[in-house]
């Protein structure tokens, strides 16, 4: 007898009994990833223009011939990088604006550096005869040889070579030499060596910034850093940015659930999705840095924090002092005005004060726990969860896919819940009613829930109180 699967637009030209063994259970989609820093580079001196590059920890260095630079190398933009990949996954970097080309022509041979920058007229080239045949043809990035194209025979082979680095073309003989065939092919000839020239970094402005603000919403990132420190001089657009970001922030959040943050200096926000780092610290070798460039790591660490994990008294990665270090007085103030500080702990060490965000008015539906990044964390996740779960259109809206969202709903509380089942998230769980369908409300195509979570926080002020007996 014949069997199988069947499939109920083609059928089956045999008699015989088909049977389809499916599942009736949804997968439950878990926590996202986390750890994705977004950072701009700020006047940097080479790359793409308006691009997002993302970089991760496992191969910092896979898109040097974008940025000019290998992440190790010494340099503002670099540093800012290695700063937020100690604790992050992944970087994605954006540079608002590209300048003007570095270039060099010879002959009917041109020239072009990839990406607009100061850092174009460290890139040079040399053409030598192959002793077999034809030419070889070397690139170089401040002497360092990046790339050799063997045995060439014309300036179209080494255009087709298509270097990373340098653009190649073929210039168009003058009209006054009738004699030449624009067309024929152009031999190559030996080059000492050429220097591109004219490079010019593109200098920022205003709308660069917002314009990536508004880009960002279509790609995934958990943090912003905002290097740019207010100057408090007349006409300094830097205030104006930060309002932009804060409402780029509360946009995402609230309008689209998006649960995104940003780190941004001296910015007193009142926002739970803004963290205000208000002091920096100094790396080994003496590295004093920036309010600006430690929003690297701050957006680093509140990224690559799971969860189930709070950010108070994490060392600093390779911190030694502090800039700006507070009094006892003067942190109790800071944390009243939602500050992100840096202290010493008593072994000495540069640590995180208190993992907490900017807002400080505490009124309904947001109490005082939504100001710690940890339990903002677990919100964030939490909400993530349920936009994967449940997008629209899965579910019949009747009494049995109410039952399927609801059992649904369980197991995402579990996923959440105490260990050895869930990540240890949430706590004080009743599987029976934290996660229901509103019955009498939900109708048409509108389904209303009642779901009630518990944040699990860190133990981050101890009491004791001890006994002499």
């Amino acid at each position: 007898m014949a069997g199988g699967r069947f499939n109920r637009l083609v059928g089956k030209d045999r008699p015989g009994t088909y049977i389809n063994f499916e599942s009736s259970r949804f997968n439950i989609i878990g926590i996202r990833e986390r750890g994705i820093v977004l950072l701009p580079l700020a006047e940097h001196d080479y790359g793409p223009a308006g691009e997002f590059i993302t970089l991760t920890n496992g191969s910092p260095d896979a898109h040097i011939d974008k940025l000019g630079y290998s992440v190790f190398e010494n340099h503002p933009s670099m540093l800012l990088i290695r700063e937020a990949f100690k604790r992050a996954r992944r970087v994605i970097v954006y540079i608002p604006r590209q300048g003007a080309r570095a270039s060099i022509t010879d002959g009917r041979l041109r020239a072009r550096a990839r990406y607009g920058g100061t850092r174009g007229n460290d890139l040079s080239f040399s053409v030598v005869e192959n002793p077999l045949s034809g030419f070889d043809v070397t690139i170089y990035r401040a002497s360092i040889e990046m790339a050799v194209y063997e045995q060439l025979e014309t300036i179209q082979d080494l255009i087709d070579q298509n270097d990373r680095w340098i653009e190649f073309s073929q210039l168009t003989p003058p009209v006054t030499d009738p004699s030449t065939d624009p067309d024929e092919p152009v031999p190559l000839m030996e080059i000492a060596g050429l220097n591109l020239t004219g490079g010019i970094t593109g200098q920022l402005v205003v709308s660069d910034i917002t314009v990536m603000l508004d880009k960002s919403e279509a790609i995934r990132w958990n943090c912003l850093a905002f290097p740019f420190e207010a100057t408090g001089e007349a006409g300094d657009p830097i205030p104006g940015l930060q309002e932009a970001v804060l409402f780029k922030i509360r946009y995402l959040r609230e309008d689209t659930g998006k649960y995104r943050k940003a780190v941004v200096p001296s910015f007193r926000a009142n926002y739970e999705g803004i963290i205000n780092v208000t002091n920096s610290v100094v790396l080994n070798g003496g590295i004093e840095l920036s309010l600006a460039q430690v929003t690297a790591w701050v957006a680093g660490a509140d990224s690559g924090a799971s969860n189930v994990q709070s950010n108070t008294y994490v060392p600093y990665d390779g911190a030694i002092d502090i800039v700006g270090v507070k009094t006892h007085d003067d942190a109790v103030q800071s944390i009243r005005r939602g500050e992100f500080f840096f202290s010493f702990s008593e072994e000495g060490e540069v640590i995180v004060e208190y993992d907490i965000n900017s807002l400080t008015t505490f009124r309904f539906p947001k109490s005082k726990q939504w100001r710690k990044n940890r339990v903002l964390r677990v919100m964030d996740t939490f909400g993530e969860s349920l936009m994967l779960n449940f997008p629209p259109n899965r579910f019949n809206n009747v009494p049995d896919g109410w039952d399927i969202i609801e059992g649904l709903g369980a197991g995402i509380l579990r996923l959440f819940g105490p260990t050895p089942d869930g990540v240890g998230a949430i706590k004080n769980i009743d599987y029976a009613t934290d996660f229901l369908v509103d019955r009498e409300e939900s109708i048409d195509d509108e389904v209303y829930f009642d779901v009630g979570i518990q944040p699990v926080d860190s133990a981050e002020k101890l009491f004791f109180t001890v006994r002499l007996r």
